[in-house]
């Protein structure tokens, strides 16, 4: 099976050659690996295509965002008759046998989107993404597993009903009767959960690898105030910045989307924001130990 990687980068260029450095070391003989590149000021174009002179190099441009530069590389696979595309991002790192795993379940489920498993970069026996599950009253997905050992985990492949966009396996056929990615409404976040859930309603499954791991430096996403105590001038840039999954235009777009009714729609949008604002006073309030230990006693419990 043909299969193209498209990763989309952006004046990144010693992570992007991290991550090509990674993939090309465990790249299998079928992939084909597609950078596009929007814009770049740093070098990354001259210096993927001086290390790595087999990587097909697209120039995009710095409006296309993720979802416009990935629909450029799509297009690009579908030209070379490739049967699957991976979306991939710059700042995964690539363990042995990924590529291979993800090609194989999809051998053996065509009609399947796939993800892998993602562990933290910076705590690799720790869990990111082991695949989502929506909740019973509410619009909300919640993580399965974050932050527990990966060494838990059963393996094999976990039917879900949510994916992510970093290091997922889709057939053509999505893209050719579904579409791609909408990246007029969703140019950056959300475009990865919009299209795979379009898929899910047209019959397509979603399953996580869970023996198919690639790390992600998690320090390199957007605004986060999981992580520390954000300024005033960032809690705004946390609801207005396109690269902050909080952007109020863009989550309340998706959430109207794929709305269950009016009533889940409304519960879920004023359940999310109460609890970003919870978060951050909690974070002004506590001392970083105590809110750690407030944290963990949260996940435990949603995890019962």
């Amino acid at each position: 099976m043909k299969v193209a990687i498209v990763i989309p980068a952006y004046n990144r260029k010693d992570v992007t050659l991290k991550c090509l450095k990674a993939i090309y070391e465990n790249l299998p003989v079928s992939f084909r690996v597609i950078l596009v590149d929007s814009g770049s000021s740093d070098g990354t174009q001259s210096a993927a295509r001086e290390n790595y002179p087999d990587t097909i190099i697209i120039q995009g441009q710095s409006s296309d965002w993720w979802a416009g530069a990935t629909n450029r590389g799509i297009d690009q696979a579908i030209e070379l008759g490739c049967q699957s595309v991976v979306t991939y991002n710059d700042d995964n790192v690539a363990t042995p046998d990924l590529f291979a795993k993800l090609s194989g379940a999809a051998e053996s489920h065509p009609n399947a989107i796939i993800s892998s498993a993602v562990c933290y970069l910076d705590a690799k026996d720790k869990i990111y993404f082991a695949g989502r599950r929506r909740a019973k009253l509410t619009d909300r997905f919640i993580y399965m597993n974050l932050n527990q050992d990966y060494r838990e985990l059963e393996g094999g492949l976990r039917e879900v009903d949510l994916l992510h966009g970093m290091c997922t396996l889709f057939p053509v056929s999505v893209f050719q009767t579904v579409g791609q990615f909408d990246e007029n409404t969703f140019p950056h976040l959300f475009a990865d959960d919009d299209l795979v859930l379009r898929a899910k309603g047209r019959g397509y499954r979603l399953l996580v690898d869970l023996d198919a791991m690639v790390f992600n430096d998690h320090t390199r996403k957007g605004l986060n105030p999981y992580d520390r105590r954000l300024a005033v001038t960032e809690i705004f840039d946390l609801v207005t910045s396109r690269k902050s999954v909080f952007q109020i235009s863009t989550r309340t777009r998706f959430l109207w989307r794929h709305r269950r009714s009016l009533v889940t729609f409304i519960i879920t949008w004023l359940a999310d924001y109460s609890r970003l604002a919870g978060i951050i006073l909690l974070r002004w309030l506590l001392p970083p130990g105590l809110y750690s230990k407030v944290e963990k006693l949260y996940l435990t419990i949603r995890a019962a």
